[in-house]
């Protein structure tokens, strides 16, 4: 089954496609920071086994070490390439931040 909108785009060459709003634009990603990221994640399963990530880091540690790895980058550091590891940590908050919310243990001030 091929899922259907009802809505249709034209392009010059008279070919029709769904409508593609709302599906997100893969095109738009910025694809050489992507293959970076890819490269931590390489790294990482070599350091900390094939998807260690999948079994769930606590948002608050993601948050933290996002956090140090961008005040490294801004400071200069370049031991390591802390740029591309702030935003794995801040990837990886942001999946579990939707697929498991459970993890947010997030301290929320707002609520005081």
């Amino acid at each position: 089954m091929i899922k259907d909108s009802g809505t249709r785009r034209g392009f010059d060459s008279g070919a029709v496609r769904d409508m593609q709003e709302g599906k997100g634009r893969m095109d738009l990603l910025p694809w050489n920071g992507i293959m970076e990221v890819s490269k931590h994640c390489e790294q990482g399963a070599i350091k900390y086994g094939e998807n260690n990530i999948d079994k769930g880091i606590p948002i608050s540690s993601l948050a933290d070490s996002a956090a140090r790895h961008l005040a490294k980058y801004i400071a200069g550091e370049n031991d390591e390439n802390h740029l591309v590891a702030s935003v794995w940590n801040l990837l990886w908050a942001l999946e579990f931040s939707i697929t498991k919310p459970e993890l947010n243990d997030l301290y929320n001030w707002r609520e005081e």
